[in-house]
């Protein structure tokens, strides 16, 4: 349901041990979790990538292609849009034409087979 597992399935771990939802926060202090001396002090910022999934993002309900990328990627989202649960629209394109073109692929297939 969640486009990528950062914050909750893995975390980058920068040389000085600071501890960022993923590689494309590392710098970026307000996502700054913790250390792997303290651990996890940012609960809340933990707390909000948990609830980040295809059903938080608005711009994903109406979407044919929603369950194949479950809102992307959350640092474009935030880096476009100021919101992890927010949409990367070229991203989102990108994907878009590329199940299309899967689709027909498959549908031409399946014609050279009948």
């Amino acid at each position: 349901m969640a486009g990528c597992g950062s914050g909750t399935e893995y975390l980058a771990v920068t040389p000085w041990g600071d501890l960022y939802p993923c590689h494309q926060f590392v710098g970026n202090e307000e996502f700054l979790l913790g250390n792997v001396d303290t651990g996890i002090v940012k609960t809340d910022i933990r707390d909000e990538f948990k609830t980040c999934n295809v059903y938080a993002k608005e711009h994903c309900r109406n979407c044919f292609a929603r369950f194949y990328c479950s809102g992307g990627c959350s640092a474009n989202a935030y880096n476009f849009t100021g919101s992890i649960n927010g949409a990367y629209d070229t991203g989102c394109e990108m994907q878009k034409k590329r199940i299309e073109c899967a689709i027909m692929i498959k549908a031409a297939l399946a014609d050279d087979e009948v």
